[in-house]
């Protein structure tokens, strides 16, 4: 093991396809940063009062995208976007009233997989379902048999999904 960005105080970290980057999210203040896994050419991505979660890096490093927790039931989390190269973050589904958290791109970068609050999947109801997101239609299909699902990742061939149980006990 061996230190790296000595000194920055930091969570939620990603790492570009190409291990060249790293994003993550300064802590308090919940800044999203880039910056070159040496610690050079530092980039504030966000600013208050946003505050990003788990950003991801899409396969071709160009774009981050990244939820933020919902503030209450009239405020769901949602999925923004935002380029490498800075900008102002876009929602992804300004228009759906569900939770929308935990973000993944699929390997090819075509599809972003999400679910609901895991907070949701506890309760003994139905919880949230998984969800993916097609880029290129902007239709977001839910997927079969995973309700009380969340924290989806696709497999590298992005053939498969894996997901947690609501309780945590199950993969």
């Amino acid at each position: 093991f061996a230190p790296f960005l000595d000194g920055i105080s930091a969570e939620w970290l990603d790492f570009s396809k190409d291990g060249k980057w790293i994003a993550y999210v300064s802590y308090p203040d919940g800044a999203l940063w880039k910056c070159r896994t040496d610690g050079s050419d530092k980039m504030q991505l966000s600013f208050p009062p946003s505050h990003p979660v788990l950003p991801r890096w899409s396969p071709d490093g160009l774009t981050l995208i990244y939820f933020e927790f919902p503030l209450g039931a009239a405020k769901p989390g949602h999925i923004f976007q935002i380029s490498a190269e800075g900008g102002t973050p876009q929602e992804v589904l300004p228009a759906d009233r569900n939770n929308q958290q935990d973000p993944n791109w699929s390997p090819d970068g075509t599809r972003i997989v999400f679910a609901g609050d895991a907070n949701d999947a506890s309760g003994g109801n139905t919880g949230p379902d998984i969800r993916i997101l097609d880029l290129r239609t902007h239709k977001v299909t839910p997927v079969p048999g995973s309700q009380s699902l969340y924290s989806p990742r696709w497999s590298p061939d992005g053939r498969h999904l894996a997901a947690m149980t609501g309780d945590s006990e199950m993969l």
